[in-house]
Formats: structure tokens, sequence, C-alpha cells
């Protein structure tokens, strides 16, 4: 409805302005309905078919279910990364070789914070658990909430 009103008044603003132009074809105000009002529903016509309509939003569950396909390929991309899966609100990573647990804490917050603001559905705090392996044997673990940060960690 909206393309119907712009195109309408563009138009007759067009149309107005050449009727006061001396030489105009457009000389009486019958011309410039005559002219304006089929003109405008054909351009507004026009635009409404021409223009594609924005597709729906998707659903939040169906955006969470999307980032986190998104978040464990990135995952997978750390360097030294051997495996890293997401099952549930925790994020699995089992590394090649040892690095110092400062790294890993760096690791974990990064990968919890970007966690937790793409997973969580309609603005809801969600709760985040990092798990870090070395070959098989756990050595780092933190929980990351979304309105809090970092809440627990521990190195194991």
């Amino acid at each position: 409805m909206t393309i119907y009103i712009i195109a309408f008044a563009i138009i007759f603003a067009v149309l107005i302005g050449l009727r006061f132009l001396d030489g105009s074809p457009v000389r009486s105000w019958k011309m410039v309905f005559l002219i304006g009002i089929p003109l405008s529903l054909f351009f507004g016509y026009y635009y409404n078919r021409a223009l594609p309509e924005k597709p729906a939003a998707l659903p939040q569950s169906t955006k969470a279910a999307n980032y986190r396909l998104e978040l464990e390929r990135t995952c997978r991309r750390i360097a030294g990364v051997q495996s890293a899966v997401i099952e549930g609100n925790t994020i699995l990573m089992d590394f090649a070789e040892d690095k110092p647990v400062a790294e890993f804490k760096r690791l974990a917050q990064e990968t919890g914070g970007t966690a937790s603001y793409f997973l969580k559905t309609n603005k809801d705090s969600i709760k985040i658990t990092v798990h870090i392996s070395v070959k098989g044997r756990d050595r780092y673990e933190m929980n990351y909430e979304s309105n809090r940060g970092v809440t627990d960690e521990r190195e194991l």
C-alpha cells in the first residue's frame, strides 16, 4: 500500500510542477488528474510486483541450530584441535598436543563467549560449559554465562 502512496505523491508532484510551467502539455487540473491517476496506479502495481517481498524471519531455535553447526566447524579450525563437538550447552574440544593453561583459559573464554551469544534464544541467559582435553585426557573446564561471564573454572 505504501508503494502506491509513494508513486501517487511523486507523480502528482511532477505533474503539478509541469502544470505551472509555460508551454507544458499539462495545462489544466483535469489533465493532472487524468494523467496522474492511471500513471500512479501503473507504477504502484509495477513496483509492488517487481520488488521481492522480505522472507519470513527464522525462529530463534532454527537460527541457534544453524549457528551451532557453524560454531562446531569453527572450533575444529582452531590450531591444534583434533576434534570439537557441541552437545547441548557443552563444547568438547580435544587437542593433539599440550599447551599452557593460560592459553586454554583464553581459548575457553573466547569460545564460551561466542557460543553464549549465538546459542541463546529469546534473549534468555544461557550457561555454556567448555571442556578441553589433550589426547583424551581431561585438562581444563570452564562454565560461562551470557550475562555474567566466567562463573566457574577448573584445571583437571
